[in-house]
């Protein structure tokens, strides 16, 4: 997952550097062209979160038992972060905010394309 967000920073890059050479394609319509480019930001910044997600919370739920482990402290709620279902119900939350980021990176995309969210200027 973590590869398929630098493909899409990567993908935003490229997008960047071309900038005006695709205005072709819109016709030579600068406020298509933006609206549709501000669109997609924001659909594939989205979408490297929800790409990474998975990965940054299971990190830090692992880092977070081995500082555990390492100050050798005791009590319920340290004998519940050691337990050996954490790691797994780390898991399922880090895929549900990954699939909750990505519902809201597209309900944010047809914002942006509906002139709703960061309106174009006149």
């Amino acid at each position: 997952m973590f590869l398929a967000a630098i493909g899409l920073l990567l993908v935003l890059i490229a997008l960047s550097i071309l900038g005006e050479r695709t205005l072709a394609l819109f016709g030579g319509d600068r406020i298509l062209a933006a609206r549709f480019y501000k669109m997609l930001y924001v659909a594939l910044g989205a979408g490297m979160l929800s790409c990474v997600l998975p990965s940054l919370v299971t990190g830090f739920a692992t880092q977070l038992r081995a500082l555990i482990v390492r100050a050798r402290t005791s009590g319920v709620w340290t004998d519940a972060l050691l337990s050996d279902r954490m790691l797994e119900q780390a898991h399922t939350v880090s895929l549900v905010l990954a699939f909750l980021t990505a519902v809201a990176g597209v309900v944010a995309a047809v914002l942006v394309w509906c002139d709703v969210m960061w309106p174009s200027e006149p």
